[in-house]
């Protein structure tokens, strides 16, 4: 299976795309449908981060701050993790077949999670309850004392005869044996086509069954119905659905027109979650939990979270009616340190400047709205005894080390007494790295 490293948003031309589709113009339309490509007349750009599977070939996108591939897998597999611990903190995961004829948009996401469940969950169980006389289990006494005679001696009574109970887990339960085959043969086809080490998992092998040793698959799909409707676990529950799912979509890896995907074409709310959880976001939390300066001021609510400060804009009619909108400015994150109140915003652009040029940067209404942010805090800011402001722009840089490269001002709003916006580039290998270690950087790095 051949293997090719894309990059984000670079444009390629016709003719290498069809080195990579040929002229199959369904999974090209399937590629738009998903948001994956972007034609503008002459080129093509891969809207996405992540790993694409067509036919027999594997493409492997990989972010547009990356300057080169001279170690190319690792940086990749990095990125990987991070696109997959972002899904699982926020439930990213779909049960749902495609409507889509011949394109299977989940199935190596499905296969890559029935492999890292069985590493943290193990194996499909299904534990039945024995009973038996005089064993070494657990006592029942209410079938001991309804179906036995007991002797009285001094007033108490004795049983001849204990039942005892003890649990098992079944390990030949259809369902069990079912779950190892299908993690067996997830583990067999990403290794085959070369992704299983690219996301960092072990092979696995349970089982040397054939789907034909469990039935035919429309018995196998309502046996999976069936047991759904009588197992309430929410864990099995979810088992079950993504066998269903899996058992329903499997042909279509031999399929011509093949198509699956395991990424995110809005990679800018992965890098917004990185600079949140990396700086400690305080967006949310209550005020009665920050450590303000000073004491909580009576005109806010302790249980009020910082983010509902920012007042929303008012619809005003001429009869005194008015009716509040529902949006309204929303920063990316905030935090504080030494007594100063901090606004970030992530931004995920491959901004690049020298004296000569300047390019790829964030347009006008992003700096407008980040000295607004300012404005929409600084009565909170003056009633807890702030010091001072410090705003500033969080760009991904290939570079191995924070690096404040000035700032940027829009005199008619600075003016107005607000902070200009710090340009900060950020390492993308350590920050993913925080990330996926859940762990902090400290503010004063920023030289903000």
């Amino acid at each position: 299976m051949k293997s090719f490293y894309i990059k984000e948003l670079k444009p390629y031309s016709k003719d290498y795309i069809k080195t990579l589709l040929g002229n199959n113009e369904k999974l090209l339309n399937a590629l738009f449908k998903y948001d994956a490509v972007n034609f503008n007349g002459s080129t093509y750009q891969f809207n996405y981060v992540g790993v694409i599977l067509i036919d027999n070939v594997v493409l492997n996108i990989y972010p547009k701050y990356i300057k080169n591939e001279d170690n190319i897998e690792n940086d990749f597999k990095q990125t990987l993790q991070v696109i997959k611990k972002y899904n699982k903190l926020n439930e990213n995961f779909e049960y749902e077949n495609d409507e889509l004829e011949d394109i299977s948009f989940n199935l190596l996401s499905m296969m890559i999670f029935f492999i890292e469940d069985y590493y943290e969950n193990g194996i499909y169980n299904k534990i039945q309850n024995i009973l038996e006389i005089n064993g070494n289990g657990e006592i029942n006494w209410d079938r001991t004392i309804n179906d036995n005679f007991a002797i009285i001696k001094n007033n108490k009574p004795y049983y001849t005869e204990l039942q005892t109970k003890y649990k098992i887990d079944d390990l030949f339960d259809y369902f069990r044996l079912l779950h190892e085959y299908i993690i067996t043969e997830c583990s067999k086809r990403l290794e085959e086509i070369g992704l299983l080490e690219l996301f960092d998992l072990t092979p696995v092998e349970l089982s040397d069954m054939e789907l034909d040793d469990f039935g035919e698959c429309k018995f196998i799909l309502n046996k999976l119905t069936k047991e759904l409707n009588v197992e309430f676990n929410t864990h099995k529950q979810k088992l079950l659905k993504s066998m269903h799912s899996y058992l329903s979509k499997k042909n279509s890896l031999t399929n011509e027109n093949y198509l699956t995907l395991y990424g995110t074409s809005t990679y800018h709310v992965i890098w917004e979650d990185i600079c949140c959880k990396v700086f400690g976001d305080k967006l949310h939390k209550h005020l009665g939990d920050l450590k303000l300066p000073q004491k909580l001021n009576a005109n806010y609510k302790m249980n009020k979270e910082l983010i509902e400060i920012i007042k929303r804009p008012k619809w005003i009619l001429n009869n005194g009616i008015f009716h509040k909108a529902e949006g309204t400015f929303k920063p990316d994150l905030i935090t504080f340190f030494n007594n100063n109140f901090i606004i970030l915003d992530a931004k995920y652009y491959n901004i690049q400047f020298d004296e000569k040029q300047l390019f790829g940067q964030p347009g006008l209404e992003s700096i407008t709205k980040q000295y607004l942010y300012e404005l929409a805090y600084r009565e909170f800011i003056e009633l807890h005894g702030f010091k001072g402001v410090k705003n500033g722009f969080l760009f991904p840089t290939y570079d191995s080390q924070i690096d404040n490269k000035g700032y940027v001002e829009l005199e008619i709003l600075s003016n107005l007494g607000l902070e200009n916006i710090q340009v900060i580039m950020l390492p993308v290998h350590e920050m993913n790295q925080m990330y996926l270690d859940n762990k902090k950087i400290e503010i004063k790095r920023l030289n903000l």
